[in-house]
């Protein structure tokens, strides 16, 4: 189920700008209005957006709607009159008189479908009612009517794919639900080797998961040194090496392992100029490790090092006096005036890094300190970390398609839950990958344009820090003559579930370069301006390094509970479209 949405925006183009009894053929009807009864068994019917002259075989009454089939297209429009001559009014009265010319039974799918297209003026068919309502029936019946009214409303295809995208962006399951579902039921996927088992590597080094995340690789190695599984040892020193030496040797064994630890406890660097203080800590904590072990002991050594330790865990550590009550038993049994074997090295720096790494914040930069490497300056979390999210995704998958020798440069989500799709695999798990597959097709299909304005949206899984949810951006702007995105004058949104504002949209508007941002959460105003404190200056000096300038902050009040229900891209659905002109003053 792979949706262009180049296809899309041509479809919908070609809706819009053609000739709607162009494309009328015999047998569909529609509903319409006599305007002017004309001789001959003449009439001018307003219907399907625009005026015909059309011939009939019955009488009409002017200024009466009526439901018509088409008889003929040959010589000029020909057409029947379906309701007995009778005028009705309202579409479901209509709906229910077609559905008896038609033959077909007054169930609540053919009903809503029939009553919708007569009201949208939409031509129909009995195929058409047939098919649409299945769709209905498997979709459930509300949410299958919201999406067949904004299709219709935007001249989309009406067709499966995307009617079940739609269908998919109105669930209020957020991706990252879809996507833990789904990684839980891969292990039952059957066969090696398939897209099922490239799916449940790449759910590992999401961006933001804690694979993926720096901090918690160090610590995971930290911890896996002190194991007593010979292999886990092994293979988390060969990770490490990089930091050791430019050319490391090959471990193999737990001997070697203790000797590229002790040597470690050797190896220091000068601390660079700025070094933030949580790094000062541990770089002393090494300075007093590499006096210990590069020559004999001294009790001065050993005192500078337990000072060390302890001023590096923190003090509300809940093992922190059992931690300096193992740090004392290990400094008793060094012997003073003897240098320190490569065991006692390697142990040493173990606990140094127990001590360290007890807590997430630059726990890559203080593993580097201590192994005797140079912190890289710790970048900043956010950037290019969205993009890196929607690469991960797939959202320009098709895209890269279209791109000669691009389409397997990198693995996406996207592109394995198409291959999975392909394999035979159990119902529940190809639902689950139709159902997330299905919500990225609806970003390509409600990223159109909409009148003089360009629409994108993008909805990803987001893993950052302690947050764990879907964000959702709307950019609605203007193209460049050069076909870039004209960042100087637009509207940004973002939908994000946090975890104390909880439900939040905030809308960013720009102009000329100045950015006005309105904040709206379910929390109460007073403790979204205390939360932001700080925050707003800070704000205000990262947009004026990129060149923009920070009008003003504003909070708003909680949204409608009707409103903040709905699922980001339904409100998106349901947003009123471009309808004329804009003027700002």
């Amino acid at each position: 189920m792979e949706i262009s949405q180049q296809s899309v925006k041509s479809t919908a183009r070609l809706a819009q700008g053609g000739n709607k009894m162009d494309t009328l053929q015999e047998g569909q009807v529609f509903s319409g209005k006599a305007v002017k009864v004309l001789s001959g068994q003449m009439a001018e019917i307003a219907a399907l957006g625009q005026r015909l002259t059309a011939q009939l075989q019955s009488p009409l009454q002017a200024g009466e709607r009526y439901i018509f089939q088409v008889a003929s297209v040959e010589k000029g429009i020909q057409l029947n009159v379906l309701t007995d001559y009778a005028p009705v009014r309202r579409p479901s009265d209509q709906a229910a008189l077609l559905l008896d010319k038609l033959q077909l039974p007054h169930t609540k799918e053919h009903t809503a479908f029939t009553a919708l297209a007569i009201e949208s003026g939409k031509a129909l068919s009995k195929d058409m009612i047939q098919t649409v309502s299945a769709w209905l029936g498997k979709a459930g019946l509300n949410d299958g009517i919201d999406a067949l009214r904004f299709m219709i409303s935007r001249n989309l295809p009406l067709t499966e794919p995307v009617f079940q995208a739609l269908v998919s962006a109105r669930s209020a399951d957020t991706m990252t639900s879809k996507m833990t579902a789904l990684q839980q039921m891969l292990p039952q996927a059957p066969g090696e080797g398939s897209a099922a088992s490239a799916l449940q590597k790449i759910f590992t080094v999401q961006p933001g998961s804690q694979a993926d995340n720096p901090n918690a690789k160090a610590q995971r190695l930290a911890l896996a040194l002190q194991s007593t599984d010979p292999s886990t040892r092994i293979a988390a020193m060969k990770e490490i090496q990089p930091l050791l030496s430019a050319s490391p040797g090959t471990i193999t064994s737990l001997d070697q392992v203790d000797e590229a630890l002790a040597a470690a406890t050797r190896k220091t660097s000068p601390p660079p100029a700025g070094m933030p203080q949580a790094l000062s800590v541990v770089h002393t904590l090494k300075q007093s490790l590499v006096q210990l072990t590069n020559q004999p002991v001294t009790p001065e050594a050993i005192q500078s090092f337990k000072e060390a330790v302890s001023a590096t865990i923190p003090l509300q550590h809940p093992d922190r006096q059992k931690m300096l009550m193992q740090l004392d038993e290990q400094a008793a049994s060094l012997k003073l005036g003897q240098p320190v074997d490569a065991k006692t090295g390697a142990a040493l720096l173990q606990t140094a890094l127990a001590a360290t790494l007890q807590s997430e914040d630059q726990a890559a930069a203080r593993l580097a300190v201590l192994m005797g490497g140079e912190p890289r300056p710790s970048a900043d979390p956010s950037a290019n970390f969205l993009r890196d999210v929607f690469r991960f995704v797939g959202v320009d998958h098709e895209a890269m398609l279209a791109s000669k020798g691009q389409a397997d440069s990198s693995q996406t989500m996207k592109q394995e839950l198409l291959k999975l799709m392909g394999e035979t695999m159990p119902a529940p798990i190809r639902e689950a990958a139709e159902q997330i597959v299905g919500r990225l097709n609806a970003q390509h299909i409600l990223s159109t344009e909409n009148g003089p304005l360009q629409q994108l949206v993008l909805q990803a899984p987001l893993q950052f820090g302690e947050f764990k949810g879907d964000v959702t951006i709307k950019w609605q702007g203007k193209k460049k003559s050069d076909g870039k995105i004209d960042a100087d004058f637009c509207r940004v949104l973002f939908y994000v579930d946090m975890p104390n504002l909880q439900n939040t949209v905030i809308d960013m508007q720009v102009q000329n370069r100045i950015v006005h941002i309105h904040l709206a959460a379910d929390a109460p105003v007073p403790l979204m301006k205390k939360a932001s404190d700080g925050a707003v200056e800070t704000l205000k000096t990262a947009l004026a390094e990129s060149g923009y300038r920070l009008s003003g902050v504003h909070f708003k009040e909680p949204q409608e509970a009707a409103e903040k229900a709905k699922p980001p891209l339904a409100r998106i659905m349901d947003e009123e479209g471009y309808m004329g002109v804009d003027i700002r003053i």
